[in-house]
Order: C-alpha cells, then structure tokens, then sequence
C-alpha cells in the first residue's frame, strides 16, 4: 500500500474520527485544531502529528505542512474558516480539498459557487447528509428509498417490485412508464444490473427508480399499483433539521406533528407549514409525548439540538408505545450502545460526513453525487465539453454502453429527464447514472472533471 500524507483541519468527531481510520492504514496524517489542550488526548489516542493553531492561517498550514499533500480536510466547526482555508490549502500546494459545511442550503444552493470561488474538489453538508439518512431509514420501513438531485428537482427510488407488476410481465420497451422517469437498474441482494429494453424484472427484484418530482409517485404506482404510505409520524424539535426532514416526509405521510417548546418558533413553524400540526411542549415530558399520541405514531424521530434530549424523548416515547425511533445525536461514541440496548437507530451528521469522506478517498477520490448498492453503481455529474463524443449528438447516436445512463441533462435552471431523440449542447450538466464496471467510461464519453 502507498503511502498517502492527509492534512485534517479541526479535531472534532468528524476529524478525529477521520485522521484515527487513516492513521490505522499507515497514512501520515496531521491534524490541526486550536485547542492545544487536545494534543496530549490525540498524540496518546492516534498515531497522528498535531499543529496547534488556526487552519484558515498561512503560518499554520504552512507548520503542518500543507503543501504537496495528498488531500486536505476542512472539518472544523466554522463553515466561514473551513472555505478559506481549503483555498489557501489549495493555493499553498494542496492536490485535492475537502470541506465540511453545516446547512443543505450551502450545498444545494451555493455548492456551485462556493466550489469553483475556493478550489474545492469535495463539498460536503453534516446536515443534508443526516437529513437524507434519517429519510432513508423512515422509508425503509415501507420497502424503499429515496434520495435528492438537482436541488430537489429530482428523486431517485428503490421500490419492490411485486407479483403481477408489469416491470415483470413484460419487457422494459413496452412498459409506458410516465413522462420523465426511467428505469434504471433492477436489485436483488448484492446483484445490481442495469437493464436493456428486451430485460423484465425477475422475482425478488427492486427496481431503481428515477422520474422528476412531480412523476415519482405516479411512475411507483404505475410499476407497483400503489405508493407506500407512512401513517403519523411526530418530530420533537423545530430546527432546521427538523423542518427539513418534515418537508420530505410530508408527501408519504398522512399526517405530520412537530413539538417544539419555544412559542415564537411554534408560530414561525405554523405560518410557514399549516398543513403540519405543530404544538408547543417539553418533547422528554411524558405527559406532552402521550397528549400527541407519540406512542402510537408510525415514527417517532428526535431532532433537537441536545443529544441527551433526543435519546431520552426516545426512551419516553418508546415507553408509551413507539416502535419505529430515531434520534439526531452528534457525539456518537455509543450510537452502536443506544442501537442494540434501546433499539433507537441513531444518526451522527458529523460521523456520516467522516464516512462520506473515507469512501471519497477509498474510492481514489472519484467524486460521486450518491452511490447505490454499496458502490455498485454511481451518479456522477458532467459537463458537456465540445471534446466530448456526445456533444451535438442526440442519445441515441451517442454510443453508451449499457451500464452507462444519462438519467438526467441540466440546461440552466431546468433539469429534464431526456429521451433517446434528446441532443446534447456544450455546456449542459449531464447526471449519470453509472455501473462501476463502466466507470471509466465517463471520462471517455464525457471528458473533464467530476462535479456536484
């Protein structure tokens, strides 16, 4: 194994957890953070160097030796430090540059901007990453998934795919699926493939579904005949986790109740959404939790900004009833505990964000919008160069391989989901949904450099 040499600016869960896993691998790894009280806890705990000081200063990235480095982290707990100091990282010889943000908006609204203003190759938000997990995990429990791409304007999803499901009483040519949507892969255990038209769903198969916002539950009922549906699900918090998750909840739930014990914040809450049911308590008093019949709820999901608040609303709420809890908790050092004594499925944003980061580097930082199945298939981004093969061309001259899919084109402010008589203009953004053993197919097809 090679030798790598990473830089981590911020010794928090998401640093340490990240300088400890490439430490253990043999990596050189430098961690810097500005309270000089942690080197003693970190120099005796990990096999890392420490710099004490600030990483978004020349001096101090210059002391940890910023220059030439395989990849720097901007982790720290200032979305505002973390930006500059991946640009002077980059600037000062870094070859690749990864940052933590806090907010989705960051990501979905900005990350374009905020990417090519400060030299960032991977950006990354705690809480959209936490906000997607937690969905996920709701979801599951009505036998699929769900996830995001241009900024909400498109969803991709994982649905059963039942006996007498017309995916399985015929071939995928003459199946009408809904305007804007595609089928693009077939699951059954670790086994994923990307299907031709002549291909049907076998028994036992998912299908990976992908339509814009608005075809999603149209393209799942025509697959399967109906769209699962969650009963009441009850939020204790109303912060901006809170509100996010509750925003994507919404279209499958039948009724969604926010507890939150700021009045001010109630009524914020209650201009702003007046089809969820909001109401004003202690969510960790017992007789709130049992007034809002938490107990009895198809999910029960803690997202206050206390850890120790959401583990015991869900301890109470699952004392009056609940099956189905989650907890928002960002010191994870007993999620694994909370899960098997409990049984509460946790979710650490900055653990998430570690993880989202590992996989970049195990990955030979390919960057990826999301990955499937475990790595076996990706969505990547694209621009269309005037280099490319498939620039000018429609789809259907453009000579993909099969585990190679434009899912979707982004032609200024629109994303559309496009046909085989679709052309391709220089300039276009290209979301590619991609089989591992075509990944290197992308740079042929669509040369330059991965984007998000």
């Amino acid at each position: 194994m090679e030798r790598k040499r990473y830089i981590v600016m911020g010794a928090g869960a998401v640093g340490t957890f990240l300088a400890e896993s490439l430490s253990e691998e043999g990596h050189s790894v430098t961690l810097i953070d500005l309270d000089d009280h942690r080197r003693g806890e970190i120099e005796e705990r990990m096999d890392v160097a420490f710099v004490h000081g600030n990483g978004s200063h020349l001096p101090t990235l210059r002391l940890a030796g910023v220059a030439g480095c395989d990849l720097f982290v901007a982790a720290s707990s200032s979305d505002e430090a973390n930006l500059v100091a991946a640009h002077l990282a980059k600037r000062e010889g870094a070859l690749r540059t990864a940052v933590r943000v806090t907010t989705t908006e960051e990501i979905t609204q900005h990350g374009r901007t905020y990417e090519e203003a400060f030299s960032i190759d991977l950006m990354l938000s705690t809480q959209l990453l936490a906000t997607t997990r937690i969905v996920n995990h709701v979801l599951g429990y009505n036998t699929h998934e769900i996830e995001y791409l241009a900024n909400g304007q498109l969803q991709v999803r994982k649905t059963e795919v039942g006996e007498g499901s017309v995916l399985r009483e015929s071939p995928l040519s003459e199946v009408s699926l809904p305007p804007s949507s595609l089928v693009l892969a077939f699951v059954n255990g670790d086994r994923l493939r990307v299907p031709t038209g002549d291909d049907r769903a076998e028994p036992g198969d998912a299908a990976l579904i992908f339509a814009d916002a608005q075809r999603i539950d149209e393209l799942e009922e025509r697959i399967n005949g109906r769209v699962a549906r969650l009963g009441t699900v009850v939020i204790g918090g109303g912060g901006a986790t809170a509100r996010e998750v509750a925003k994507r909840l919404a279209p499958f739930a039948g009724r969604i109740k926010l507890i939150e014990r700021h009045r001010a914040r109630c009524e914020e809450l209650a201009a702003e959404h007046p089809n969820y049911q909001i109401f004003q308590g202690d969510v960790t008093d017992p007789s709130v939790l049992s007034a809002e019949h938490a107990g009895e709820a198809d999910h029960f999901i803690a997202l206050t900004g206390n850890d120790e608040t959401n583990l015991m609303a869900c301890l109470l709420a699952q004392e009056q009833g609940a099956q189905r809890i989650t907890a928002l908790v960002q010191k994870s050092d007993t999620s694994t505990l909370w899960n098997r004594v409990a049984l509460i499925h946790v979710v650490s944003p900055r653990i998430t964000a570690a993880a989202q980061i590992r996989d970049y580097i195990a990955n030979g930082y390919q960057r990826s919008i999301m990955s499937v199945e475990n790595g076996t298939a990706q969505f990547v981004q694209r621009r269309v160069e005037a280099e490319s093969p498939a620039a000018g061309v429609t789809l259907a001259d453009a000579g993909l391989p099969p585990g190679l899919i434009v899912a979707a084109v982004l032609r200024g402010d629109q994303s559309l989901v496009p046909k085989g008589d679709t052309r391709l203009e220089i300039g276009d953004e290209v979301i590619l949904f991609v089989h591992r053993d075509e990944l290197a197919m992308t740079q042929l097809v669509f040369p330059g450099p991965d984007r998000i």
